[in-house]
């Protein structure tokens, strides 16, 4: 147990990107997922990447030389109207991936623009 500390949530989740990704990654994050960009401190605009939120998440786009994707790991995103951004993704031409239900919840993948793995997630109230 705690003592006297607690953790309260994430501040943000970072994903890597290649390096000149970031049109895609505006693409992707801000048009298709309809997050908002937000501009990084000055003092790390120089190393490149992106910076996006949403209702109670945060998700940065960092760049990395070498860059592989994250096809297993992948950050969980909470949404509410899951079947409505599902049809609006797939008439973009997103592909949405299937995978076994949890208890309680909808869920499905879909990958970025550089391979990233995405769960995008909605808790079934009965």
């Amino acid at each position: 147990m705690s003592e006297g500390w607690r953790f309260e949530g994430w501040h943000h989740v970072q994903l890597a990107m290649p390096p000149g990704g970031e049109t895609g990654a505006d693409a992707f994050y801000a048009e298709r997922l309809g997050l908002e960009a937000i501009p990084k401190p000055a003092h790390l605009v120089a190393r490149g990447g992106r910076w996006y939120r949403g209702a109670g998440l945060e998700l940065h786009l960092g760049v990395e030389e070498g860059f592989r994707a994250s096809a297993k790991s992948h950050p969980a995103m909470r949404v509410r109207g899951l079947g409505e951004l599902r049809e609006a993704l797939e008439r973009q031409g997103v592909t949405v991936v299937d995978d076994t239900q949890l208890e309680g919840h909808e869920r499905w993948y879909v990958t970025d623009p550089f391979g990233n793995r995405l769960e995008l997630i909605e808790e079934v109230r009965a």
